[in-house]
């Protein structure tokens, strides 16, 4: 009997304010009765994939749920293999996947880690909105540092620049304008990401790959993007599929030999 060897390839990448498109290549080789996926990412840091398959007289040889998690530069890492049922047969398969930043399977992460305000140290600034914040931070962990443009932002963990936008000049205070929104996020040594937004026009001091130590300077302050006003968003984040799961953390405060979570409308230095 003829082989019927059809393939249908698809694939699904979701982005919004909080999820970004990954770079990543999934492709198949022949195997003996069927087929062995495999993936390329030409990101910066980890991948997650999960796969939705559609076969006919095949079978994968991991859970159909399973979350892979593709390293970071990986070249043709193996997801698994599908498996004709009865060789004699014919078999065929389609498949979907989605996407997220890092690794979403992330739990032993540092949560009792203290960071460094993002700013010079001796300067003091406003949190005008905080967690939970009933104008862009409805449901996130997010905070709003009211520094004025230009002034410097710091690195307030050390870790790898894995992505940065600058090019973008256009604010407003609608949602619709996100998509201007200039960031840089910082991979750290735990597998959690923070995320530095509406950074000023081309002010990047740092290069992507670059490892960067804590209170190094990364850019300047700016209002592009969803902003109605000169101000940081910061957000510390593990990813996900439909949106980033954003955690609390404690900074350093005053000298430095105190820590807090930020509150909303309070001033810190």
């Amino acid at each position: 009997m003829k082989i019927n060897k059809l393939i249908l390839t698809t694939f699904l990448l979701f982005w919004s304010c909080y999820t970004f498109s990954q770079t990543i290549d999934v492709f198949y080789e022949s195997g003996k009765n069927g087929y062995i996926i495999f993936g390329n990412n030409k990101e910066l840091y980890p991948v997650s994939v999960v796969f939705d398959f559609n076969v006919t007289n095949l079978q994968f040889s991991e859970k159909a749920d399973k979350i892979f998690v593709l390293p970071p530069k990986a070249e043709k890492f193996v997801f698994g293999e599908l498996t004709a049922k009865d060789p004699s047969k014919g078999y065929k398969f389609s498949y979907n996947y989605n996407t997220a930043m890092g690794d979403i399977t992330l739990k032993n992460f540092d949560k009792s880690f203290i960071y460094d305000l993002p700013f010079i140290k001796g300067k003091s600034f406003k949190i005008n909105q905080g967690y939970n914040g009933l104008f862009s931070h409805k449901n996130e962990n997010s905070l709003d540092f009211m520094i004025p443009e230009g002034d410097e932002i710091l690195a307030a963990r050390e870790g790898i620049i894995v992505q940065i936008e600058q090019r973008n000049t256009k604010s407003c205070s609608k949602e619709e304008c996100k998509k201007y929104n200039n960031y840089i996020t910082i991979m750290h040594p735990d597998g959690t990401f923070a995320y530095y937004a509406h950074i000023k026009s081309n002010s990047a001091k740092v290069k992507l790959g670059e490892r960067v130590k804590c209170g190094q300077i990364i850019a300047n302050c700016g209002n592009v993007g969803w902003s109605n006003g000169p101000h940081l968003h910061f957000t510390c984040f593990i990813g996900g599929f439909d949106k980033w799961s954003t955690l609390q953390t404690k900074f350093k405060i005053d000298r430095g030999d105190k820590s807090a979570i930020l509150k909303e409308g309070v001033t810190y230095t």
